[in-house]
């Protein structure tokens, strides 16, 4: 079964290679409209560069002003969405725009320089099929966000967020859809400082945006900070984990970190990431217990209560609703969870902290405990 599948996969991969092959021969080897030249294959390369090149900086564009979006105007109704504090969906993005854009704008320059020396050239059938497809693509895109405001309208969510996220992709669309349809109409035994301006503007546009993005989402050494403090939480969420599993083995809390060092379990207690210096802990109150006669198991009187300590870099503020409120009051918890396991990407105020010396008290209830 599995060699067969494997079978029509490859056969159904040669067939779309052949299928190109000949499209791209086709297009090599047409002539244009007045039959005056014909099509280099070089063209065709060229040509299908400037599309994918279009495509990827366009659509990398987009995701970039709508990370900055997101980031800058929290929506009140989301809530326990994953969020990336890294952001290496929109630094993916931002490296891909940076390499495809000048590519896209120097073969499109070539392509203009090309047409004016060999002026047959703006008729053949490659450059057309590109034109007309990229309008094509572009109207759908208008048409769609027309769509979009109309039905986001009628649920009541238009918010300011989304506005902008329309506004990007219909002024985005539209500058595009007018750009071609200049091309088409252009005449160019003329010579027009016209795709210049274009040209100037639409990289001062994305650079401003790329910059937006950055300002928005941190520097590269913010980000790095923001890595190595995620790091710090992660090992504070294994070190209380281990401080929970010792307390039920014992039935007190373990008086040092050094005590949590297992070798059999392949646990050594961590260190801090760039210091190298111990986290800092502390017992505050150990618990208490009484014999249930009933039951005859032991119960817990009074809770367990620790203390962790790190040392940040940077600051992390969320709101109870997961949402980040930086600057606006963020809620510091300090109630130990059997479910407050800290990952990538966490959004509970139970791992808030600022710049400098941040300490989680936790605290294991009764209910914690299962009893012996």
């Amino acid at each position: 079964m599995i060699v067969t599948i494997i079978l029509i996969v490859a056969l159904l991969f040669i067939a779309v290679l052949i299928g190109g092959a000949r499209i791209i021969y086709s297009l090599a080897t047409s002539k244009n409209m007045n039959g005056d030249g014909k099509t280099k294959v070089l063209d065709v390369f060229v040509y299908l560069g400037i599309g994918i090149s279009l495509i990827t900086s366009v659509t990398n564009l987009l995701q970039v002003i709508f990370t900055a979006i997101d980031r800058k105007f929290v929506d009140t109704l989301a809530y326990g969405t994953y969020i990336d504090m890294t952001y290496s969906d929109v630094r993916f993005a931002i490296a891909s725009l940076v390499v495809m854009f000048p590519i896209y704008v120097g073969l499109s320059w070539y392509v203009s320089k090309d047409i004016q020396k060999y002026l047959y050239k703006q008729d053949i059938l490659v450059r057309k099929v590109l034109i007309y497809c990229t309008l094509f693509v572009t109207v759908l895109s208008l048409i769609g966000t027309l769509v979009s405001l109309v039905y986001t309208y009628l649920g009541g969510d238009l918010s300011m967020r989304f506005a902008l996220k329309a506004g990007s992709v219909f002024g985005i669309a539209a500058a595009i859809f007018g750009y071609y349809i200049y091309s088409l109409k252009r005449n160019y035994s003329k010579k027009t400082i016209l795709p210049l301006v274009v040209t100037l503007v639409a990289t001062a546009f994305v650079l401003a945006s790329v910059v937006w993005s950055i300002s928005i989402m941190g520097t590269p050494k913010e980000m790095r900070a923001k890595k190595v403090d995620s790091t710090r939480l992660s090992d504070l969420s294994g070190i209380q984990q281990n401080v929970l599993n010792r307390f039920q083995m014992t039935d007190k809390l373990p008086v040092d970190l050094s005590e949590l060092n297992n070798a059999f379990q392949g646990y050594t207690v961590p260190t801090d990431p760039e210091t190298k210096v111990p986290y800092k802990y502390a017992v505050k109150q150990q618990p208490t217990f009484k014999v249930n006669y009933e039951t005859k198991k032991k119960e817990m009187v009074t809770d367990a209560i620790f203390e962790m300590c790190a040392t940040f870099s940077t600051v992390r503020e969320f709101n109870d609703r997961g949402q980040a409120a930086i600057g606006k009051g963020g809620v510091m918890m300090s109630e130990f969870s059997v479910s407050n396991f800290y990952y990538d990407g966490d959004q509970s105020p139970y791992w808030n902290h600022g710049i400098g010396e941040t300490c989680y008290k936790r605290v294991i209830t009764s209910d914690m405990y299962y009893g012996r």
